[in-house]
């Protein structure tokens, strides 16, 4: 019985020292796992070190370039560098001694002020350029149109039939016509032929018209073209076109091809300047500088009875 109990003291005994073993292993582990953390919680720093500094050289080279920019572009206008003083640096205070720190960049104290006039005179350099662009197209366009020879090419002049004619409500000496020149509607015109040609024979009428001049309100009717006229001081004739002739035929010119203005730009007197070299000849033929008004495949224009006489 007393070797009983010595065994069961001695397995006792060896528990407990077990139970130390197992407290001392337990202990030992933790200690290991607080180091693993420690270890991985300083590589952890070291490459976020190393990513700072990387990004912090960056960031330095592209402000010294700004600043350089900064400084040339304000030499360019004329603004004077004042040195930094030695003693000028940035505050130090909230960086880790192994992190590298910012360089201190000198500051005009007009920056702001170039920066945003630098920006307002941008847009005014934007805006002379585009309206420099936009003045030389239209003088190009004037200078392709001016580059024209000034001659009877650029009239539109036409066939046409006054289809009705009527007293001007407002000006005894004007008529009010409906004139056919061949477009899908009658133009309204109004000439000044009351005291020269009947009512009567102004009706059904063939007629040369001039049609390409700027529409113009004659006592508040709107004109849309001219008839055109053998006309000296006592007397005025409608030129006709010959026989055969439709509205809407061209009047041509032989030597003076080209198309004609689509509308004449009554600042430039195109009318004016051609104007002086239409008359008829000792037969009434119409011409331009002795050249008969013809419609091809038909024939001249003539005036009725006036020849060497002006036509306008």
């Amino acid at each position: 019985m007393a070797a009983n109990n010595a065994v069961l003291n001695r397995l006792e005994q060896k528990g407990a020292e077990a139970d130390q073993v197992i407290e001392y292993l337990k202990q030992q582990v933790a200690l290991l796992k607080e180091k693993a953390m420690s270890t991985l919680v300083l590589q952890a720093s070291l490459r976020e070190e190393k990513k700072l500094r990387v990004e912090n050289a960056k960031l330095k080279k592209e402000i010294e370039g700004l600043k350089q920019e900064l400084i040339q572009a304000e030499i360019r206008n004329g603004v004077k560098q004042i040195a930094v003083p030695p003693s000028t640096a940035v505050s130090t205070e909230v960086f880790p001694d192994n992190v590298p720190q910012p360089t201190a960049v000198a500051s005009s104290p007009v920056s702001k002020d170039y920066v945003k006039g630098e920006g307002e005179e941008k847009k005014k350099k934007e805006k002379v350029e585009k309206k420099g662009e936009k003045e030389k197209k239209q003088q190009t366009a004037a200078g392709s149109s001016d580059a024209k020879l000034v001659d009877v090419s650029r009239l539109d002049l036409r066939v046409g039939c006054i289809i009705t004619a009527e007293k001007h409500p407002d000006a005894d000496s004007l008529y009010v016509e409906q004139v056919d020149v061949g477009e899908a509607s009658p133009r309204t015109v109004v000439s000044g032929l009351v005291k020269h040609v009947p009512l009567d024979k102004m009706q059904n009428r063939m007629a040369i018209l001039l049609c390409n001049l700027k529409p113009a309100k004659m006592r508040g009717v709107v004109s849309q073209a001219m008839v055109m006229c053998a006309s000296s001081p006592e007397k005025v004739e409608i030129l006709a076109p010959p026989p055969g002739a439709v509205p809407g035929d061209r009047i041509t010119f032989e030597g003076f091809p080209g198309d004609p203005e689509k509308e004449l730009n009554p600042k430039k007197k195109i009318w004016e300047q051609i104007q002086p070299d239409l008359q008829t000849n000792d037969q009434c033929v119409a011409t331009y500088k002795g050249v008969p008004f013809e419609v091809k495949g038909r024939g001249v224009c003539r005036a009725e009875t006036m020849a060497n006489s002006g036509i306008k």
